[in-house]
């Protein structure tokens, strides 16, 4: 396989379980970088993002919540598996083939109107989700759950935008994949078997959010930004999903 790959968590503590079970289901013992001993700004989602991925030559590089249980042998194989197509640009677990209602741009502002639609996985609550997906789709967005992205794009966007969006995981999904579709890169989640504990930040990530305005604040915050730097591309729309 031509691809390799390197993983980035940018915990703020509590990922130890997790990454034990990325590492006891890979096919190959790719590199996993995690810093929970960074304070301040400097500690935060974007930031960590960024600074790591330049630091590695891997074509492909993942980036992972402290709270994402993996539960199936062999998913890193499926994740390059889906970067062969040389137009896959990102690649996640979780996907929605829609991303923004159709009135959008259309009616005023409401953060609601930036909403995902038709959500695929293969995680273990998936029905409160949306579908069921064990295979492989096309999508127009993914969860920031899990996100893979090809070194080349990320290069050829400049990194993540730690001068713009919040310093935390709010519409980073949503960013990466709408400027994958800027270029006429495709997105794709693939089914892989985990288990996501959605909001797990513990103790010290919610007081780092709190430190800095709170979830809500950073959250409207971000939708805000997507809405204004994406109106070429949105609503996106992905048909069929094969």
């Amino acid at each position: 396989m031509r691809n390799s790959l390197s993983i980035v968590c940018p915990s703020l503590g509590g990922h130890e379980a997790a990454m034990t079970s990325w590492l006891d289901t890979m096919t190959k013992p790719w590199t996993i970088f995690v810093d929970e001993t960074t304070k301040g700004d400097a500690a935060g989602f974007l930031v960590k993002c960024d600074k790591w991925w330049r630091g590695t030559d891997a074509t492909v590089v993942g980036f992972l919540h402290a709270d994402l249980t993996i539960h199936e042998a062999g998913w890193d194989q499926r994740v390059l598996e889906a970067f062969e197509d040389e137009n896959v640009g990102v690649v996640g677990f979780v996907g929605a083939t829609r991303l923004g209602v159709d009135e959008i741009y259309k009616v005023p502002y409401d953060y609601r109107q930036l909403a995902r639609g038709d959500v695929w996985s293969n995680l273990s609550d998936w029905s409160e989700h949306g579908g069921h997906e064990t295979g492989t789709r096309a999508v127009a967005v993914l969860d920031s759950c899990a996100v893979f992205c090809r070194h080349s794009l990320l290069d050829r966007i400049g990194g993540w935008p730690v001068s713009r969006y919040p310093n935390s995981s709010h519409c980073s999904d949503l960013w990466i994949c709408c400027m994958a579709a800027r270029l006429h890169m495709q997105t794709r989640m693939v089914g892989v078997a985990a288990t996501h504990r959605s909001g797990g930040r513990g103790s010290t990530g919610e007081a780092w959010l709190n430190d800095r305005g709170g979830d809500q604040k950073l959250h409207r915050l971000a939708h805000e930004l997507i809405y204004e730097d994406f109106r070429p591309e949105l609503p996106l729309r992905i048909v069929g999903g094969a």
